[in-house]
């Protein structure tokens, strides 16, 4: 082929429900080489996209003729009470990869979304993904806080003392008020309350009450050992609430999926402790990554 044809037959345009499995194939496609592989089905990247709050009427596409070689997944909402896109999964297919796709779509991007009143694009980045790194520093974002991946393998084994009047069991209206202000600090976009609440059909809530009155709480993804949140009321730490979460957690957990910790915030020393004490161990590292627009 003529390599000015080659260029002209390439563009960019935001998609729409009608693209969602050429959109999925071209995911697949994309990270099947990457740090972590990501072998979804159709309705787990649905959940994906649920989940990250991603508006696919303001994802991008970038084409080569009539096939999808690029794509940028975009969430919308509130972070930090500003109002914010989110990266959900930028990728390119192999073939296509230091082309300048991905600067194409950003740049087409990035003035139709603070036209709409867009403040900040908010992105996690594998830290060894150094050609990403460098990319998006390049188009002006910045590293904001370390974000790690933890993960058990074992059973998490019931051991020391703790309060005999603690009851655990389902939360089925969450009072995040209440749960909130037993936070240390921020959790990821993906482990939001908003995400937390945009998937509930898929997340468990156990709360450990004392007299009554919630002192700890976890949220789980159901069946796959996948923790969103875990917090204690800082009067009744030190005491195996947290641990005790942990154990009922595991008990819904399908044999052969380990017990993961999804992005925690790395300077939340008290939890990175509580974790490590129970033998859990780092599988990534992310970079928090913001542009402010």
């Amino acid at each position: 082929m003529d390599n000015g044809n080659e260029i002209t037959s390439r563009h960019c345009r935001f998609l729409n429900e009608g693209y969602f499995h050429k959109l999925y194939e071209a995911f697949i496609a994309a990270f099947s080489d990457y740090v972590i592989p990501f072998a979804l089905t159709e309705t787990q990247f649905r959940n994906h996209i649920n989940l990250n709050a991603v508006d696919l009427e303001r994802t991008m596409g970038y084409f080569e003729g009539d096939r999808l070689i690029g794509f940028s997944l975009n969430g919308f909402g509130e972070w930090n009470s500003r109002p914010t896109v989110y990266d959900a999964g930028t990728g390119v297919l192999p073939d296509f990869r230091r082309q300048g796709v991905s600067e194409r779509m950003f740049e087409t991007m990035i003035p139709k979304f603070i036209s709409e009143g867009i403040e900040q694009w908010l992105l996690e980045v594998i830290a060894t993904n150094s050609a990403a790194i460098k990319l998006y520093e390049k188009l002006g974002f910045s590293s904001v806080r370390e974000l790690v991946l933890l993960q058990f393998d074992t059973k998490i084994i019931a051991s020391g003392k703790m309060p005999g009047n603690i009851v655990i069991h389902d939360i089925d209206v969450p009072d995040w008020e209440l749960l909130t202000t037993f936070w240390d600090g921020n959790t990821s976009w993906q482990n939001s309350v908003a995400a937390v609440e945009r998937s509930r059909h898929m997340k468990r809530i156990l709360g450990a009450y004392l007299n009554g009155k919630c002192v700890g709480y976890i949220v789980f993804s159901s069946k796959f050992g996948r923790v969103a949140q875990l917090a204690v009321h800082k009067h009744h730490r030190g005491q195996g609430i947290g641990k005790a979460l942990m154990v009922a957690m595991q008990a819904e957990t399908d044999a052969g999926f380990s017990v993961q910790i999804i992005n925690l915030d790395k300077s939340i020393t008290g939890a990175m402790s509580f974790f490590r004490k129970l033998g859990f161990y780092e599988t990534l590292g992310q970079y928090e990554m913001s542009m402010q627009m």
